[in-house]
């Protein structure tokens, strides 16, 4: 057997001290310790400059700069592309605004509702019609006449009433052509008239045959398919409008007495509660405001309208136009864009979302406001009266709540009569 030789072993090394982790620092003069350098970049070229060292700032600097500029960035890229989309829209009909108009022509002319959001104010309404609707309405040279209300019912009193207004002229109309078929005694003393009713100047002044004759002034709402138009901001003021028009078609001329004497009762009622609780009416609204005067009730129930009579004084079988050959507003095809209402604390994360992105309702309006600049009509179908009918979903519930204890109208469900929709058009915008 081979024997096995043992390795030589290795000497022992000697132990080294343990190093210290820094070396320790000489004491300065007075006697405190130099502190430690700070990370950074150093140039002497930067030292001469009076910058010592470039180093990265703190974390929380970081963080505030990160979230600073992540924010401005997202309003900034929004605000962009909001530009962008009202230049493409506003383009898109550009070609209408270039149109030459002489002086014997005068261009479309919108009537447009204004009303405030539920628990809001009126400038929320007019900041999206401003900023999304009004430059394409111009660029396609598109005039238009705005009504706003700050309380509830002022847009559905003044609707009826203009149509009533009209209801009474035509009776008056009636009337006096009736008188003047009665009076035909030969005996009866003649009617005297003006002068100015029977001829002009211009018919017995040889100098105004040099002069040219008066001219016809021609409308673009002449046309019986696409006049003019009536636009509503806000699912509240559609349906103010839509209870006036039916106010007005079917309701009496005159105030019954029933609504004077509900009227009286209710104001009456008020001064009383003021008088026994003040601090009640302090925070009121506007809708209780002492200076305006209170909105009338409504002329007729929506109980009442299929046993109303439509409008007897007018002539429904035709399409009624004004003295200038313009069909009259509730003749006129009408639209309602919806007002986003996000209200409450747990709806911040869809209020944040829809802050930095206000592009999409831009590109919405313009695009639904081209159809209406393009007069892209059609008849007014049942499914109509659900127009804008999402926005009641973000309504406040407390202010739903307080609504139907006190027999708001925009709570209610809109009521109509078939012998009204029927005769009416609505702007098509292809959804």
């Amino acid at each position: 057997m081979s024997e096995v030789k043992p390795e030589p072993s290795q000497p022992p090394q000697p132990s080294q001290p343990p190093q210290p982790p820094h070396p320790p620092q000489p004491p300065q003069p007075d006697g405190k310790l130099q502190p430690p350098k700070k990370k950074g970049f150093s140039n002497p070229a930067l030292r001469m400059m009076g910058i010592p060292r470039i180093s990265l700032p703190s974390r929380n600097w970081l963080i505030f700069w990160s979230v600073l500029i992540g924010v401005g960035s997202s309003i900034a890229y929004d605000k962009y592309e909001q530009k962008q989309i009202r230049k493409k829209w506003m383009a898109s009909v550009s070609h209408l605004g270039e149109e030459v108009y002489t002086n014997d022509r005068i261009p479309r002319k919108l009537t447009i509702y204004i009303a405030p959001p539920p628990n809001d104010y009126l400038d929320e309404s007019l900041r999206i019609f401003r900023k999304f609707i009004k430059p394409v309405l111009n660029s396609g040279s598109v005039d238009f006449e705005i009504f706003s209300e700050s309380r509830q019912g002022d847009i559905r009193s003044s609707v009826a009433q203009r149509i009533r207004d009209l209801r009474i002229k035509e009776a008056e109309k009636a009337k006096s052509q009736i008188d003047q078929g009665k009076s035909s005694d030969p005996n009866e003393e003649p009617e005297y008239v003006k002068r100015s009713d029977l001829y002009t100047p211009s018919d017995v002044l040889g100098l105004y045959k040099v002069f040219p004759k008066k001219i016809d002034i021609v409308s673009d709402d002449a046309d019986n398919e696409v006049a003019g138009g009536v636009v509503c901001i806000g699912r509240g003021a559609f349906k103010e409008y839509m209870s006036g028009v039916h106010e007005g078609l079917l309701g009496p001329l005159q105030k019954p007495q029933a609504i004077a004497d509900e009227e009286a009762r209710r104001a009456e009622q008020k001064a009383k509660d003021k008088e026994e609780n003040p601090s009640k009416y302090s925070d009121e609204d506007d809708e209780d405001n002492d200076s305006l005067k209170p909105v009338p009730m409504k002329f007729i129930n929506s109980s009442e309208y299929a046993n109303a009579p439509l409008a007897p004084e007018l002539n429904m079988d035709t399409i009624l136009k004004d003295d200038k050959g313009v069909p009259l507003f509730f003749e006129q095809p009408v639209y309602v864009y919806s007002v986003p209402t996000i209200q409450g604390f747990k709806n911040v994360p869809r209020k944040i979302y829809r802050f930095f992105t206000k592009r999409f309702f831009a590109d919405d309006y313009g695009e639904r406001t081209t159809h209406i600049v393009n007069k892209d009509a059609r008849p007014f179908k049942q499914k109509d009266i659900l127009m804008a009918k999402e926005e009641e979903v973000d309504w406040p519930p407390n202010w739903v709540k307080r609504g139907t204890e006190r027999g708001s109208e925009w709570v209610q469900e809109l009521a109509y009569d078939d012998r009204v929709i029927s005769r009416m058009r609505v702007f098509d915008d292809k959804k």
